[in-house]
C-alpha cells in the first residue's frame, strides 16, 4: 500500500472545490465559474485549480478561455482538457484549413505528453474497480483509453488516418467499452492500409509507411470479448489521483487583510485616487505579449511524433489536387468568357424569404399530442422464430421452485452486501482486492460486464457491416439485440441507412420514421430520412419533418437539409440550394450538404459549380463515395471519360454494392471500349439490384464483345 498523499491545500480551497463540483453536478455552470474564479485567484499555478477553472469555462462553451488558462500546463488532466479545447476551437474556426490544423496539432502534442506521463505514473493494467466506483466517487484522472480516443479523433482531423487508427486501437485495447473508438475506426477503415497492423499497437513502427491497400475486417468478436476472473482487475489502483489533501496549517484566504487605508480620505473627489506608482502599470510591450496566444505563433511541428501517412491517403491527396487545378483552369476560362461578353449575365435574383410552412393537413389526426399513438411491436426483419409452448407446472415443480427462490433470495442479500464495496456504496475508502475477498460478487459483476459487452459486440458488428456497406449482414446482425436495446433511435437509424444504401427507400423510411417518432431529439438520421422522403415524393410527411425541425436550435444543420429537401419536393426552383447552402455555411466540415449542393448545380447544367461543391464534399470526407461519384458524373457529362473512370473506381471501392455507381462505371468503361471490365461490373450491378436500364446496358456490352470488329468494318465501308 502506498504512502498517503501529502497535505498541502488549505481547507478554504477544498471548500471552494467541493462547492464548484456540486454546482457542476447541479448544472449551475455560471455559479460554478464564479466560485472557480475565487479558487484560481488563490493560486493560478496550481494544476488542480487551473483544471477546475478551465473546466467551468469549457462547459460554458468558452473554449478560448479554457485554452488560454491551460496553455503550458503539465499535468495529465490539464493536458487532456487542453487538447479537448483545441479540438473544439479547430472545429469552430472559420479560417483556412491551416489555421484549424494549428489548433489540432497543439492538441496532439499535449496528448502525447499526457501519455508519456501516464506511462510513468500509472500502471499498464486497467483497474476496473476505479471505473465501477465512478457512480459514487469522482474520477479526476482520465483513463488511458479516453486519451487515446481523443488523440485518434485529432489525428483524423489532421487527415493522418493511419495515426488515427493506431490510437483508436490503443483506446480499445485499454477499454473495449470505448464503443465510439470502434465506430470511428469503422468510419475511417476504407483508407487504412493494412488494417490489421493497427491492432498490434505494441509492434507498430511509427516511421514506416505501408504500401499495401488490403483492408481485412476487425472482427468485433476479437475486440469485445467476455471478461473472466483471470483477465479482469476488480481491485482499485494503488495510487488514485485526487487534489492534494487539505491541512489546517495552511491558510489561503485572510479574514482580516492588512491594507493601509486613509483615516480621512479626501472629500474633494467622488472616487478615491490611485496610489503613487499604481497608474498605468501595464505597458504596451506587456500587452504585445498577449499576441503569443495567437495560433500563428504556435509550434505545430509534429515531426518525430506522428506516424507517417499511408499510400492511400497520399494518392487521394494527389487526385484532389488534380481536381483543384482543373477547377482553377475552368474558373479562369469562365472569367474570360464573362469579361468579353461571351456569356449573358443571369438576371439578379429577387430576395427570397426562406420559411418552412405547415399547410392544412386535415387527414393527419395524430397531430393531437393529447392522444399519442400506441407504438406497435419493434420493427424486426427476417424470419420469425416459433414461440415454444410452455407446459403447466406441477405441484412438485412449484414446490421446488419456491425453495430455490428462497435460497436465491438469501444469496442475493449476501451478494448485495459485497457489491457495496465494489461500487463504493458503503463509502469505504480502503482499497482491497475484491476478487480475493468476495468471489461471489466478483462473478456477479463480471457477468454484468459481459452482458453489457454482449450488447456492444452486437452493436459493433452491425456498425462494422454497415460501414463497409454490407447492408444485409448489418440488418440481420442487429436482430440479436433484445427489444429494449433494439428499439432505440441509434439502432433504428443504422437499419434505416442500411436499407437506404441498398436502394430500398420504402423500408428505410419506416425505420427512420419510427426513430424520429420515439426520439425526435435524436437527429443523426434526419438528412438521409428527408432525402428518402424526397425520393418517395412523400410531401406531407416531409413537410411535417421539416416543420418540426425548424425549431430545434441544437440541430440546425439537419433542419436546413430537411427544409431543402421539402422545398425541392414542394416548390422547386432555387430555394433548395439556398437551404443546402445555409447548412454548409453552418457546418462546412460535414460532407452531405456539399454533395446535395453539387447535385443541385449539376441538374442546372452548371458543371463548374457542381465540381466546386463535389470537391468540397471530397475534402470534408475523403471516405464518402458521394463526393467521388458526383465528381465522376461531372467529368462524364463533360465527356472526360478517363478522369471519370478513375473517380468511379474509387467510389466503387468505397461502396462496392451501390447499383447506381456500378452502372455508371460500366457505362464509362463501355464508352472507353473496355468491354470485358464493363461486363464484369454490369453483372455485379445486376446482382445487387435488377433494373431494365442495367439489363439493356449489359446487352450492348455483350453485343460488342461478340462483334469486336463491327466498328472497323463500318469505317472501312
Amino acid at each position: 500500500m502506498s504512502d498517503p498523499p501529502t497535505r498541502q491545500s488549505s481547507v478554504e480551497a477544498w471548500v471552494l472545490m467541493s462547492l464548484v463540483y456540486k454546482d457542476l453536478d447541479d448544472f449551475d455552470y455560471r455559479n460554478a465559474l464564479m466560485l472557480a474564479e475565487r479558487l484560481y485567484a488563490i493560486d493560478d499555478n496550481n494544476e488542480d485549480y487551473r483544471f477546475l477553472y478551465a473546466k467551468c469555462l469549457h462547459l460554458l462553451n468558452d473554449y478560448d478561455g479554457s485554452y488560454a488558462v491551460l496553455k503550458g500546463s503539465e499535468s495529465i488532466i490539464c493536458r487532456h482538457l487542453f487538447a479537448r479545447s483545441c479540438l473544439d476551437l479547430g472545429n469552430r474556426q472559420v479560417g483556412s484549413f491551416s489555421d484549424r490544423q494549428a489548433y489540432w496539432s497543439e492538441g496532439v502534442k499535449a496528448l502525447h505528453g499526457a501519455l508519456e506521463l501516464y506511462n510513468q505514473q500509472c500502471s499498464s493494467d486497467h483497474h476496473w474497480s476505479d471505473d465501477l466506483k465512478s457512480t459514487m466517487r469522482r474520477s479526476h484522472l482520465p483513463s488511458r483509453g479516453s486519451i487515446c480516443n481523443l488523440l485518434g479523433e485529432l489525428y483524423a482531423k489532421l487527415e493522418n488516418i493511419r495515426a488515427s487508427s493506431i490510437y483508436l486501437w490503443q483506446a480499445l485495447n485499454d477499454s473495449p467499452f470505448k464503443i465510439s473508438a470502434y465506430t470511428n475506426l469503422c468510419d475511417i477503415a476504407p483508407d487504412i492500409a493494412n488494417f490489421d497492423l493497427a491492432a498490434t499497437t505494441n509492434n507498430v513502427d511509427m516511421s514506416s509507411s505501408s504500401s499495401s491497400s488490403s483492408l481485412p475486417f476487425a472482427s468485433p468478436d476479437d475486440l469485445f470479448k467476455d471478461f473472466t476472473p483471470d483477465t479482469v482487475h476488480l481491485d482499485t489502483t494503488s495510487t488514485p489521483h485526487h487534489p492534494t489533501l487539505p491541512t489546517s496549517s495552511t491558510h489561503d484566504i485572510d479574514e482580516h487583510p492588512s491594507i493601509n487605508l486613509l483615516d480621512k480620505p479626501s472629500l474633494g473627489l467622488y472616487m478615491p485616487s490611485l496610489r503613487k506608482g499604481h497608474s498605468d502599470n501595464i505597458s504596451l510591450d506587456q500587452l504585445r505579449s498577449l499576441v503569443h496566444y495567437s495560433h500563428k505563433m504556435r509550434d505545430t511541428d509534429l515531426s518525430g511524433i506522428q506516424p507517417s501517412r499511408s499510400d492511400i491517403e497520399e494518392r487521394k491527396d494527389a487526385d484532389i489536387e488534380m481536381i483543384d487545378l482543373d477547377i482553377k483552369k475552368m474558373k479562369t476560362e469562365e472569367a474570360y468568357r464573362n469579361k468579353h461578353g461571351l456569356h449573358k449575365k443571369p438576371p439578379k435574383e429577387k430576395p427570397q424569404q426562406l420559411e418552412v410552412e405547415l399547410p392544412e393537413l386535415d387527414d393527419l389526426d395524430f397531430l393531437d399530442t393529447a392522444k399519442p399513438l400506441k407504438l406497435p411491436s419493434p420493427l424486426r426483419v427476417g424470419q420469425q422464430k416459433e414461440e415454444s409452448i410452455t407446459k403447466p407446472a406441477t405441484k412438485l415443480t412449484r414446490l421446488r421452485k419456491g425453495k430455490a427462490s428462497i435460497k436465491r433470495l438469501r444469496e442475493e442479500e449476501d451478494e448485495d452486501q459485497h457489491l457495496s464495496f465494489i461500487f463504493a456504496i458503503d463509502g469505504s475508502t480502503t482499497p482491497t482486492k475484491a476478487s480475493n475477498d468476495d468471489g461471489l460478487s466478483t462473478q456477479t459483476v463480471i457477468r454484468a460486464m459481459n452482458k453489457v459487452m454482449s450488447v456492444l459486440r452486437t452493436f459493433a458488428r452491425g456498425y462494422m457491416y454497415h460501414s463497409f456497406y454490407h447492408c444485409r449482414e448489418a440488418a440481420l446482425s442487429l436482430q440479436k439485440l433484445d427489444d429494449r436495446q433494439y428499439d432505440t433511435p441509434r439502432i433504428l437509424c443504422i437499419l434505416g441507412k442500411a436499407y437506404y444504401d441498398a436502394g430500398d427507400y420504402e423500408s428505410a423510411r419506416i425505420f427512420f420514421c419510427r426513430s424520429f417518432y420515439i426520439a425526435p431529439w435524436y437527429c443523426e438520421g434526419i438528412p438521409i430520412y428527408s432525402t428518402c422522403l424526397w425520393y418517395l415524393e412523400r410531401e406531407k410527411e416531409l413537410n411535417l419533418l421539416a416543420y418540426h425541425m425548424k425549431d430545434n436550435q441544437s440541430h440546425q444543420y439537419e433542419a436546413f437539409v430537411a427544409a431543402g429537401n421539402w422545398s425541392k419536393c414542394a416548390k422547386g426552383g432555387n430555394e433548395p440550394s439556398k437551404w443546402f447552402q445555409k447548412a454548409v455555411d453552418l457546418d462546412p466540415s460535414r460532407s452531405y450538404g456539399h454533395a446535395l449542393l453539387g447535385y443541385e448545380e449539376w441538374e442546372k447544367g452548371n458543371c463548374l459549380g457542381a465540381k466546386l461543391h463535389f470537391s468540397n464534399c471530397m475534402v470534408a470526407n475523403k471516405r464518402s463515395y458521394l463526393g467521388w461519384y458526383g465528381m465522376a458524373t461531372a467529368y462524364q457529362g463533360m465527356e472526360q471519360y478517363a478522369q471519370a473512370k478513375a473517380l468511379l473506381m474509387e467510389a466503387a471501392r468505397l461502396h462496392p454494392w451501390q447499383p447506381v455507381v456500378l452502372y455508371t462505371l460500366a457505362e464509362v468503361l463501355y464508352t472507353l471500349d473496355e468491354y470485358d471490365d464493363a461486363y464484369h461490373v454490369v453483372c455485379k450491378a445486376l446482382e445487387v439490384r435488377h433494373a431494365p436500364i442495367t439489363e439493356k446496358l449489359k446487352e450492348k456490352i455483350v453485343y460488342r464483345i461478340n462483334n469486336p470488329y463491327q466498328d472497323q468494318l463500318m469505317e472501312d465501308e
